[in-house]
């Protein structure tokens, strides 16, 4: 390849012809810092002109940083601070690589997502939901395991105290996740559960798993599942290998910024693939301490339902449903029942911005955006 005269001081790339047309390769001319030159330049042909098919290039005077136009260092980059930036640590592409915390998932879920004209319509959707859950899980294997969570979830099961359905001598009660606080206080969603809902039906207290009271927040998870896992298989049934507990029913609420439980966006509870019970030191929302289900327990249930009403909910659902979010951006999201069911349970002031009638044009979703 012919190389263009030039007043460089190292070898420089010209251009070659190829195919009726000019690749132009430019290089920077090796200059001196602070010590500008004119613009050496062989010209290109001018439009209309013969192409007499000479290499040209254009030499572009100080416009490095280093003296001689070598970095010292690989990239070369320098800080803000003046200081140059480390040497790359990469062994090459895909070699030792560490995976984030989140990743896509690589399979589908089915979502039934019930719609209630007001809330009052859907508490006794709910109601239902739980005593059907209740009758088939007693008729099958003779105990029926409920998981609940707090926030307005415990006043929408109270009229279950009225209910024929349930039979409570055969019901156990666990919470999905629980603050690190007395039975007594304002915080304890065992508090109210107990006053929306237990104190009002025969269900015995041996079968009502309540969070041990005074206990550092790593031991209170331990102690937890340290319960769960005493209960025979018969009323709790074991995931293949007994790697997990089968619940037969998780409610869960869900909170404007996505989260589930008290797995929230993001942090290392809510990527956590072992474990059953989870300690929570620093939660987002006060109080710090809880104590949580993991994910991968959650998805072991037979059936979950999220339940959001009212129009305070409206934003979060939509994002939920129709938006992709990035891997644990919204944790809602991560919940995917394997080999069970997921419900959603709303009312037009939760759903009321969600495109339903466009969820059957497939390439629409998933939306990456609002």
């Amino acid at each position: 390849m012919m190389l263009a005269n030039t007043r460089l001081s190292q070898p420089a790339v010209a251009s070659k012809r190829s195919a009726g047309s000019r690749v132009i390769v430019c290089k920077a001319a090796t200059t001196v810092p602070n010590k500008p030159e004119p613009v050496q330049r062989i010209q290109a042909p001018a439009p209309g002109a013969q192409d007499d098919d000479k290499p040209y290039l254009n030499v572009i005077p100080n416009n490095g940083q280093w003296h001689n136009g070598i970095p010292p260092v690989m990239g070369g980059h320098l800080m803000s601070s003046g200081t140059v930036a480390p040497i790359s640590t990469s062994k090459g592409a895909g070699i030792d690589l560490v995976p984030h915390q989140f990743q896509y998932h690589d399979t589908e879920t089915d979502v039934n997502v019930l719609l209630y004209v007001t809330p009052e319509k859907a508490q006794a959707g709910l109601v239902k939901l739980v005593e059907e859950a209740a009758a088939e899980a007693v008729k099958a294997k003779g105990a029926f395991t409920l998981v609940l969570s707090g926030g307005s979830l415990p006043s929408l099961l109270a009229p279950l105290a009225a209910s024929k359905s349930v039979d409570w001598s055969k019901t156990h009660i666990f919470y999905v996740d629980e603050r690190n606080v007395p039975h007594s206080s304002a915080d304890s969603t065992h508090k109210a559960v107990s006053e929306a809902l237990l104190s009002k039906v025969p269900i015995p207290a041996a079968q009502v798993y309540a969070i041990a009271e005074g206990l550092p927040v790593g031991q209170a998870a331990t102690q937890y599942e340290g319960r769960i896992i005493s209960i025979p298989a018969a009323a709790l049934p074991r995931t293949e290998g007994a790697a997990l507990p089968k619940f037969d029913l998780i409610l869960l609420g869900v909170g404007p910024d996505g989260h589930v439980a008290s797995l929230f966006p993001n942090r290392p509870e809510t990527a956590a693939t072992s474990g059953w019970v989870l300690p929570v030191s620093n939660s987002p929302k006060p109080p710090p301490e809880r104590i949580t289900f993991s994910l991968p327990v959650i998805n072991a249930a037979k059936e979950v339902a999220i339940v959001a009403l009212g129009e305070g909910k409206k934003e979060i659902v939509q994002r939920a449903l129709e938006v992709q979010a990035l891997p644990g951006a919204l944790p809602a999201q991560l919940v995917r029942p394997k080999g069970g069911k997921l419900k959603w349970i709303l009312d037009v002031a939760s759903a009321q911005d969600l495109d339903i009638a466009a969820w059957n044009e497939s390439k629409q979703w998933p939306r990456s955006s609002f």
